[in-house]
């Protein structure tokens, strides 16, 4: 979460940033942030949250998180709950369900109980979509498959690069480390940030040369141990399109299809659509038929 609302601000910055002089741009973005909250308070006031609109992982009074939708997270949100316990929700007739960046901090049990309370939430014809990190875009640009410019593995290494900001020379300055931490991270309490669990380059290389995909993403989750498992919710968990349509498909829905970042195939309301992090992630819509 807390590398999602960083996102969120550095996003604001880059909009802001060519409008608004430097010296002016951190009162630019408070003016901006007070009026998002008060806009927020206000529709809340008088219209209060549509229970025909849901979204986990979603807190109240956060940018550009639309007042009608109905949120879902551990705290600060409409229905306060832990994705990882055993829960429903107390609705019936839901005809849009949104997941962002969600599903790759929780266990295959937990998604898997996520999609069955969608589905059951929602009316006929209702439409999920769900966004998350491609494995398959990453892996497949490291290893070249379909170009050499290894354009979406040198953004991965230059964002935990500024994220993680290891010393030269550490144990963490290794690219194949910053790599696995855009499938695989725990928080740790030692160094106060977010960090891959550590691998030797010769594994890693042996590992991602001669595994499948899904086996490498099985592989990375492995590394964490049963620790950084309980202490943590950062990412923990991989996903590809095939991996979606399963969960998706025993969870029951249908119609399983990916979009591109601007694009609903089911007519979904995308005013709580995000693109900033479309470079690394896979989106997918699927329907209550």
């Amino acid at each position: 979460m807390e590398l999602f609302l960083t996102q969120r601000t550095v996003s604001l910055r880059s909009l802001i940033k060519p409008l608004v002089p430097e010296r002016w741009r951190p009162f630019a973005i408070d003016v901006y942030l007070r009026g998002q909250r008060r806009y927020f308070s206000l529709y809340r006031r008088f219209f209060g949250p549509n229970r025909h609109y849901l979204a986990v992982a979603e807190q109240n009074n956060i940018t550009y998180f639309p007042p009608e939708w109905t949120s879902v997270c551990l705290e600060n949100a409409d229905i306060v709950v832990d994705l990882e316990t055993d829960y429903t929700f107390d609705l019936s007739d839901v005809q849009y369900a949104y997941s962002g960046h969600t599903i790759e901090h929780l266990s295959n049990d937990a998604v898997r109980r996520l999609f069955r309370n969608f589905y059951r939430s929602m009316r006929q014809g209702g439409v999920i979509r769900v966004e998350c990190p491609d494995l398959d875009l990453l892996l497949d640009d490291y290893k070249c498959v379909h170009n050499n410019d290894r354009k979406v593995s040198k953004q991965m290494v230059a964002m935990f690069q500024a994220w993680i900001n290891p010393e030269k020379g550490s144990v963490y300055d290794q690219e194949h480390l910053k790599l696995l931490a855009g499938i695989v991270t725990y928080f740790d309490r030692g160094h106060n940030k977010g960090l891959p669990p550590l691998c030797s380059a010769e594994e890693f290389h042996e590992r991602i040369t001669t595994l499948s995909n899904s086996e490498f993403g099985d592989w990375a989750v492995s590394l964490l141990t049963p620790e950084q498992l309980r202490d943590s919710h950062l990412h923990r968990n991989w996903f590809n399109f095939d991996k979606l349509k399963n969960f998706l498909t025993e969870a029951g829905f249908s119609g399983v299809v990916q979009c591109r970042a601007d694009e609903t195939r089911y007519g979904f309301r995308m005013n709580i659509n995000r693109k900033h992090r479309s470079w690394c992630s896979i989106f997918v819509e699927a329907v209550k038929a």
